[in-house]
């Protein structure tokens, strides 16, 4: 239910999500040095509009679970598939590297990062960047609940080590200044991040828009984003 919530999602803000996704834009830039050296074929998972390929320039297989999305990646890169990371649609050991810009934070990261191992090469490497705990801090602030669950820093890297050995890791914080809530809800709409961690009655979105509503200050978005880079665990 929540990979039909995410893709609906996402497919709804193909339109927007290109000039207004920001720090999507900002992570993928650091992750495109990250990933400079890196050759051969590669897959770019959760590949969104192609933010990360336009930064990085590589051979890559886009993946993404929304058809929409796709289509905009597509004009950029032909070489691209829909697909879920939780289950991806290539043989054993295919891939150079896979690189990953805000998306595993989406799946259950033990199956994800299995499922990434196992289409790498021998010596694959892995470069990615996801949102982790202490992200959304306004939501929660507003909403008075958390309605996101993201992974500890500290989860993270014990499920990678059981099939990455790290090469390097560091976490990052990015913000972004929105006038008052409703502006901030806009944003997260326009952005396919309006999701969260269960599906909602009209009347429960009703009652979260007026929260948004009220909220008539200065409203701060941020997010603590672990990057990483790994080699393939033999």
């Amino acid at each position: 239910m929540i990979k039909k919530r995410i893709s609906q999602s996402f497919s709804k803000s193909f339109r927007t999500y290109q000039n207004k996704a920001i720090m999507q834009k900002q992570t993928a830039t650091i992750l495109s040095e990250m990933a400079e050296d890196l050759t051969g074929l590669g897959i770019d998972l959760g590949c969104g509009t192609g933010f990360l390929y336009e930064s990085l320039r590589k051979k890559m297989i886009g993946v993404d679970i929304s058809l929409k999305m796709l289509e905009i990646y597509k004009s950029k890169n032909p070489l691209a598939i829909a697909g879920d990371i939780e289950k991806l649609p290539f043989k054993n050991n295919v891939f150079d590297f896979a690189v990953s810009n805000f998306s595993l934070h989406w799946t259950d990261l033990k199956i994800s990062l299995k499922e990434i191992s196992k289409v790498l090469k021998q010596n694959g490497i892995f470069c990615f960047c996801m949102p982790i705990e202490g992200s959304l801090k306004i939501v929660e602030n507003i909403l008075g609940k958390r309605n996101y669950d993201f992974y500890s820093e500290k989860e993270a890297i014990e499920i990678l080590s059981g099939y990455f050995e790290i090469i390097i890791s560091f976490h990052k914080e990015f913000k972004l200044e929105f006038k008052n809530g409703l502006e901030l809800l806009n944003h997260l709409h326009e952005t396919g991040s309006a999701i969260g961690k269960e599906g909602l009655s009209l009347g429960e979105k009703k009652r979260i828009f007026e929260k948004f509503k009220n909220y008539n200050k200065t409203a701060v978005l941020n997010f603590n984003v672990l990057f990483v880079k790994a080699l393939k665990r033999e």
